[in-house]
């Protein structure tokens, strides 16, 4: 046995709205899409426009970025104007080839004394020459007690290219010629008690002087960049003998008569001091 629905016709009629009611829908659902949807769920809630706010932190971060920006314009323009060196400067040397003491006497209490010397300066860089613009030189009795000064190299200020130049592995003799009589008045006082020093060492037949320089100059690089410096070598403990068979022991030479270097401090930069010799 089966089971079958009965067949039910069945009919909807819509009925169609009146015109009017359509219109004012369709205005009331335009309404609502203009309304805020706050004020559908509260409508005694007020949204109120929000403010523009200036954004300041923005502004300093542009600010900031521009001064960085200007720095780095800046540090570019002034490397591209003063360009450093492909390589690190190297201040020249300098070499006591020999010390002669042709005439040293005291009269009176009076120191009389010649000192001849040869000095090498040697310029050991590959590429740079070195100007000498300045080279002072001064005899002491042992370290510090100067006996004697000269300026054996003076630039031409009017003429700036007669310099003492040395181009690169470059070398040049210097002869250094310092004497006093007790009498000029540039060269330094010697103090009593150091002129009767060195009456005592003339007695015993040995002393010991020393040569001090400050040389003013420059390294000039191939690409054009220039390095000012200021040099003090010291060659110490220069111990001569008075000559046998002189019988005033008015004359006397190195012992060891080997050339030696004369070592000392550097500076970099230029020279805005005098020279001072002081005891």
């Amino acid at each position: 046995m089966s089971f079958s629905s009965p067949q039910v016709e069945s009919t909807i009629e819509f009925s169609h709205l009146p015109q009017h009611d359509q219109d004012q829908t369709y205005n009331n659902s335009n309404d609502h899409d203009q309304i805020h949807v706050n004020n559908i769920i509260n409508p005694h809630i007020v949204i109120e426009p929000i403010e523009e706010r200036f954004d300041w932190d923005s502004i300093v971060i542009i600010l900031r970025l521009a001064l960085v920006g200007t720095l780095l314009i800046g540090l570019s323009l002034r490397e591209t104007k003063f360009h450093k060196p492909t390589s690190i400067p190297i201040p020249p040397k300098f070499f006591l080839d020999a010390l002669h003491v042709p005439h040293i006497k005291i009269v009176d209490g009076e120191l009389s004394s010649i000192w001849d010397m040869t000095l090498s300066i040697s310029n050991i860089m590959n590429a740079s020459n070195i100007n000498i613009l300045r080279l002072d030189a001064a005899i002491c009795y042992k370290e510090n007690e100067t006996l004697a000064i000269e300026t054996t190299i003076m630039p031409q200020y009017l003429l700036q290219s007669q310099v003492f130049l040395l181009r690169e592995e470059d070398s040049k003799k210097v002869h250094l010629k310092l004497n006093t009589t007790g009498w000029e008045k540039d060269q330094p006082i010697v103090d009593d008690s150091v002129i009767q020093s060195i009456a005592q060492d003339m007695q015993r037949g040995f002393t010991r002087f020393s040569l001090h320089l400050r040389v003013v100059g420059e390294v000039e690089s191939g690409d054009g960049w220039v390095a000012p410096f200021i040099m003090y070598p010291r060659c110490i403990n220069l111990k001569v003998k008075f000559l046998e068979g002189n019988k005033k022991s008015e004359a006397a030479s190195l012992i060891d008569p080997k050339p030696r270097e004369c070592l000392g401090l550097v500076e970099w930069g230029e020279d805005n001091t005098e020279i001072q010799y002081m005891n």
